[in-house]
């Protein structure tokens, strides 16, 4: 048994299996010292007593560039060296981004242009030899796993990077500056404890206790899973390993353009002769496992002994590599990788995952259930029977002959499947499947509380105490029939969810979601632009001429505005709010406008949104109307609203809806000081987010399209606005049906102006509170229940308000009873249906938010 070792051409031969040294020292314990107090927005965080110690005379991943072997050259000559000018640098840095093949780019370098403007390479492997030249990122190693007595197809190879040298990388990377802690806190809210980032969890607070005085930790994130690279044909597959931080801010993390997460390996996955399927499986675990101690043995080693790292502004700090959490593949192995990382331990380690504990449970098991219930017909009739939106997944086909979907389809089914199967499920169902939603929608919170957590506990057990109806009602079938149990290991699970929050933090930082797309960055993509032959290697090459290409695009944006590569962090109000490091990072350390990776959407930032005087929220509407300039008859008659010019005479009588007691006073014979109106079909709105107010919500879009022969009821959203009648029980808002959004053409054209058709919450579900009627969900499925108002004469009572008054996106869902009519379709359900369900599953924000309002 030997240790690896390269020798002078990267050439490394191993023996399985390895051993790793296992000693451990004894470190003093933290001296106590006061605690440090930081308020950030309404709460307080209060920082470990062990504050860690930095020192000056370090070098960030930037400022190492400067130290490289061509740095006098990009200093007195020539910065884009090797490349010789930024034109050629631009034109390289694309061509090798691309897709392009080498035969296709030695095809455009021969074109005519190129030769009358000849470049400083000549053709593909000259360009991709100078990228390669570019400042180093983590090299990549390779060796070969030798098994004793067995043989194998192929050789069973390992290609790798240093887990330290990834770990250092990562966090001497500046772009992470403003999203990275360094030192564990407690965050409260008042009394409160409040869980959200990694660092304020009680695990990182005892990992930093049993620190050295100064000291602190890099808390690591690993994740391997295969990926198929065929589809139908071919059986080939690779097995990525991934790395990251947990100190980086789970917001920015999370997002595939923070390049958060880096590869370390491509792990082996052989394939023995001559063994059964069980001795395959074993030998496998236990390859896996020994490749991966390879990997991390000097982060094992880090995080005993520690060592000096640079961080994000090139100061030295001593840091030690905790295994802090891993996702897939734990095995039964006499010696797992882990067994000497520290105090390492499952019970910690293996976080809850939602892509496949919750989401992937969810499409597997309450569909079904509710599908063998009410049948796959009744249920694919009411989820095609929904208003379509903008943005969400519109069943037209139904769900109960899908075997697959994807991650997306699986979170839009959750948004639905309660109200959509009421009055259909037996109540007790309805409680179980409620239940198991509301738990999922509570575990996915960025912050959780003591009363959170007391939710989430008492929805599982909700579930628990109802389940048995599922199977009274015949919902869970097994390949031979119905099952009498509920031993499914996901929903076993789920009872360690709140454990874990107070230990790890928030579960939607763990999610695999993230690393479900780095195999399309980094393994699908690289092997698709392979030759298919040796492609691993091909795969390595790609992704460090990738890394160096990245960062080289950052140094050299940096050097041309003469900017230095080290700089302070900026307010901790406006950190909080970044989710695109890389973007928000540029403009903070150059004085002039600079665009490097994705930007992030915001109509927050776009100057003719109109923005609420709280900065909640903020409402757009396209420059060009949809309908321009329409007379007031020609608008009428194209909106097919009788009422539209009484309600604007009424709006702009001055009377306001309670001094008419909502009564329409104007005649449609109205005087009005203008004679045209702007039409639009649509708005934007984007809110900040109920659970964080310095994140912003994705944006999302109020259709109110107007009859037509293709739609015979328009396609009218519905929004929750704040509204002056006195009928409303629900913290100041009531319902209203979006039927046009509208601006009057005249010399002081008012705000724009929204004509809205109003819901009334049912009477039948209320309690009293100091002898006030407040409305009350329905039982059993936890929603408020609306109805559409009627005017004397039987038309819907509709007003005009102003489009500020907009407060949230809401979807109502038809009560559709034990059969949901034929006759209802998805562009007439909220015309025919008398009742609704308010969906407080709609998403995460609608979730929290009525919680909020109520």
């Amino acid at each position: 048994m030997s240790d690896p070792f390269e020798d002078e051409e990267g050439n490394v031969q191993t023996t399985f299996p390895a051993e790793i040294d296992d000693d451990h020292i004894n470190r003093p314990g933290p001296v106590p010292s006061a605690p440090v107090v930081s308020t950030i927005t309404h709460r307080q965080r209060v920082y470990h007593p062990n504050p860690p110690v930095s020192r000056p005379g370090g070098l960030n991943l930037l400022q190492r560039m400067e130290m490289d072997q061509y740095a006098p050259i990009r200093n007195s000559e020539n910065i884009y060296f090797p490349f010789a000018s930024r034109s050629e640098w631009e034109l390289a840095d694309w061509l090798s981004r691309g897709a392009l093949s080498h035969k296709e780019i030695d095809t455009y370098l021969r074109l005519e242009r190129n030769t009358l403007h000849p470049l400083s390479f000549k053709n593909a492997k000259d360009l991709r030899s100078r990228i390669e030249s570019l400042p180093d990122v983590p090299r990549w190693r390779y060796q070969e796993i030798k098994v004793d007595n067995y043989q194998t197809k192929s050789p069973i190879m390992l290609y790798w990077r240093d887990g330290l040298e990834v770990v250092e990388y990562l966090f001497s990377n500046p772009v992470f500056t403003q999203c990275m802690d360094i030192s564990p806190y407690k965050e409260f809210e008042g009394q409160e404890r409040v869980y959200g980032e990694f660092m304020s969890a009680d695990d990182a607070w005892r990992i930093q206790d049993e620190l050295p005085d100064g000291h602190s930790f890099l808390g690591v994130i690993g994740a391997s899973d295969k990926t198929p690279l065929t589809i139908g044909t071919g059986n080939k597959e690779m097995h990525p390993l991934l790395l990251s931080l947990a100190n980086i801010h789970a917001g920015v993390r999370m997002k595939a353009t923070s390049h958060a997460f880096a590869l370390a390996a491509y792990l082996p996955i052989p394939k023995f002769r001559n063994v059964s399927p069980a001795v395959q499986a074993v030998l496998s675990a236990r390859i896996y496992h020994f490749a991966i101690s390879i990997v991390v043995r000097n982060l094992i080693i880090t995080n005993r002994d520690g060592k000096e790292m640079s961080d994000p502004l090139g100061n030295r700090r001593t840091m030690h590599t905790p295994l802090v959490c891993l996702t897939k593949r734990l095995n039964g192995v006499v010696e797992p990788f882990w067994a000497i990382w520290g105090d390492a331990c499952p019970s910690r380690f293996l976080t809850p995952e939602a892509l496949h504990q919750w989401h992937k449970f969810y499409f597997d098991h309450c569909v079904r259930w509710v599908t063998n219930i009410i049948g796959g017909e009744e249920l694919d009739h009411r989820l095609a029977a929904l208003q379509p939106r903008v943005g969400t997944r519109h069943w037209a086909n139904g769900v109960s002959t899908l075997k697959q979907c994807t991650s997306r389809e699986h979170r839009e089914l959750e948004k639905l499947l309660p109200a959509v199967a009421a009055g259909a499920l037996p109540d007790d169902v309805l409680c179980a499947l409620r239940a198991i939603t509301e738990f999922i929608f509570l575990a996915q919170g960025l912050f959780h509380y003591d009363e959170t957590l007391h939710s989430l506990n008492e929805a599982l057990r909700e579930f628990h105490h109802y389940k048995s109806s599922i199977l009274r009602a015949g919902g869970h079938l097994g390949k031979n029939g119905p099952l009498d149990h509920f031993q499914i290991p996901k929903l076993e699970l789920a009872q360690h969810v709140s454990r874990s929050i107070r230990l790890m933090g928030a579960p939607y930082q763990w999610s695999s979601d993230i690393t479900e797309r780095c195999h399309i960055t980094h393994v699908k993509m690289p092997y698709r632009l392979s030759n298919r032959r040796d492609y691993h290697v091909q795969c390595c090459r790609f992704l460090d001429r990738q890394e160096k290409q990245r960062l080289f695009r950052l140094f050299t944006t940096l050097k041309c505005s003469t900017s230095p590569l080290f700089f302070e962090m900026v307010n901790e109000a406006r950190l909080l709010s970044i989710h695109f490091p890389e973007t928000n990072w540029i403009p903070g350390v150059l004085s002039t406008e600079h665009h490097v990776g994705s930007v992030m959407e915001s109509i927050f930032n776009n100057p003719r949104s109109r923005v609420s005087a709280t900065n909640a929220r903020a409402l757009l509407l396209t420059v060009c109307p949809h309908r321009p300039n329409l007379l007031l008859h020609d608008a009428m008659v194209c909106l097919r609203l009788d009422d539209l010019i009484p309600a604007l005479g009424d709006f702009f009588s001055g009377r306001t809806y309670t001094a008419r007691n909502g009564r329409r006073f104007s005649s449609p014979n109205c005087s009005l000081p203008f004679q045209a109106i702007n039409i639009w079909e649509k708005f934007r709105i984007q809110q900040r987010s109920v659970q964080d107010v310095q994140a912003v919500a994705p944006t999302q879009t109020v259709q109110a399209a107007p009859p037509s022969e293709q739609l015979p009821f328009g396609r009218a959203n519905t929004v929750l606005v704040s509204h002056e009648t006195l009928l409303i029980f629900f913290a100041g808002y009531l319902v209203a049906q979006v039927r046009a959004i509208l601006q009057p053409i005249c010399h002081s054209a008012p705000p724009p102006l929204i004509y809205v058709e109003f819901f009334n919450f049912s009477n039948l579900h209320y309690y009293m509170v100091d002898n006030i009627r407040v409305v009350a969900p329905a039982p059993k499925i936890e929603m408020f229940v609306v109805q559409r108002r009627f005017r004397s004469n039987g038309r819907p009572l509709g007003d005009i308000i102003p489009l500020d008054n907009v407060r949230q996106v809401i979807q109502l869902i038809p009560k559709f009873g034990v059969k949901a009519p034929r006759e209802m379709t998805c562009d007439n359900c909220l015309d025919v249906g008398r009742e609704f369900y308010l969906n407080s599953f709609a998403d995460k924000e609608t979730f929290h938010a009525i919680l909020s309002y109520q």
